[in-house]
């Protein structure tokens, strides 16, 4: 099998390059909530004690740990959408923009303080949970067709 970059794979970069600026709205919105609920630098969390639900800090604990999830789980979208672009670059980047989409849902959710223990972020599990799945399993295919040459 030959890979050839199209054109197309422009869309998966255009994906990436999102999600650069999601995080910086994921700091910007976090660090709102750190002033809003006066944790100083450099603590990345109140404590516990210091935040019954509802309350600012305990809002910021919730809007903090969704920046944080958001971070350590742009690997899980980059490496597949990276991978199954080769390919199926317009159905990367459309996954890739869903993922994204439902990554937005989550961190709206998570800091609802309407919702008890963060459950809000449940709200983005369905759009960017199968749009994970998808890029994983494109992202699988191609690896098994570069190696077995399907």
């Amino acid at each position: 099998m030959e890979i050839t970059l199209t054109p197309e794979y422009g869309y998966v970069l255009l994906v990436a390059l999102a999600s650069t600026f999601i995080n910086q709205w994921h700091g910007i919105v976090v660090t709102g909530a750190r002033m809003k609920a006066k944790v100083p630098y450099p603590n990345a969390y109140a404590l516990q004690s210091e935040a019954p639900t509802g309350s600012d800090k305990y809002i910021f604990n919730c809007t903090q740990r969704a920046h944080q999830n958001y971070l350590e789980n742009l690997p899980n979208l980059y490496v597949p959408m990276f991978i199954s672009g080769l390919v199926y670059p317009k159905f990367a980047a459309g996954a890739g923009a869903a993922y994204l989409v439902g990554r937005i849902l989550y961190a709206i959710g998570y800091k609802n303080p309407k919702k008890e223990t963060g459950k809000g972020r449940y709200l983005g599990a369905p759009v960017f949970y199968p749009a994970q799945l998808g890029l994983w399993g494109a992202a699988g295919y191609v690896c098994y067709s570069l190696i077995f040459g399907a």
